[in-house]
C-alpha cells in the first residue's frame, strides 16, 4: 500500500505548476428581428494559461523570484437565447511573433491564422493531418507544415523558392507583463 501511495504521489509531483487566470463577463443584449425584440445573454470568457517559471539565479534559494513566462490567451464568445446552455459563437487564441500579434481561430478541420496588425493581414489556413499535432498550411507564400512545440508555440516550415531553402518561423505564445 505504501509503495502504491509513493508511486501515485510521485506521478503528480512531476507536473509543471501552471498559473490560470480566467475572467468571465456576462451581459444582456436586445436582439430585434421580424418577430419582435428578444433578450439574449452574452458571455465572454478570457482564459490566460502560463507555466510558473522561477529565476535560474535563485535555483538553490528557499525564496525564489518568479520570472514572466509566456502566456496563451484564449477568448470564447457565447450566447444564450433562452435555454439553459450557452452556444459557442467564436473561440480565438493569440500568439505573438516579431511584435506582431497573430490570431488562431479554430475551424471544423483545423484553424485560420491572421494578423491583428494591418501589415500582413491573412497568413493562411491550417488543416489537421493524420499525424497528431501536425498541420498542413496553405497561405500565399507560406505553404508547408506546422506544429505546436511543448511550450505551446506554433512553428511553420515551408519552402521559399527565392532563397531555395526551407524557412522555419515560430509564432510565440503571447506574453503579458504583470
Amino acid at each position: 500500500m505504501a509503495l502504491l501511495l509513493l508511486t501515485y504521489g510521485s506521478v503528480f509531483a512531476q507536473e509543471k505548476p501552471k498559473e490560470i487566470k480566467q475572467v468571465t463577463t456576462e451581459k444582456t443584449v436586445k436582439v430585434k428581428d421580424n418577430e419582435g425584440t428578444k433578450e439574449a445573454k452574452m458571455k465572454v470568457v478570457t482564459r490566460e494559461t502560463a507555466d510558473v517559471a522561477l529565476d535560474e539565479e535563485d535555483k538553490h534559494k528557499i525564496n525564489q523570484d518568479r520570472v514572466n513566462a509566456p502566456k496563451k490567451v484564449e477568448k470564447m464568445v457565447m450566447v444564450n437565447d433562452g435555454g439553459e446552455a450557452y452556444n459557442l459563437l467564436s473561440k480565438e487564441t493569440y500568439f505573438v511573433m516579431e511584435d506582431d500579434n497573430y490570431m488562431f481561430v479554430p475551424t471544423q478541420k483545423g484553424f485560420h491564422i491572421s494578423s491583428n496588425n494591418n501589415k500582413s493581414a491573412d497568413i493562411g489556413k491550417a488543416w489537421s493531418t493524420s499525424v497528431d499535432g501536425y498541420y498542413i498550411l496553405n497561405g500565399g507564400q507560406k505553404n508547408g507544415i506546422g506544429y505546436f512545440d511543448e511550450d505551446g508555440n506554433f512553428t511553420i516550415e515551408y519552402y521559399d523558392k527565392k532563397a531555395d531553402a526551407v524557412i522555419v518561423e515560430t509564432y510565440l505564445r503571447k506574453q503579458h507583463v504583470n
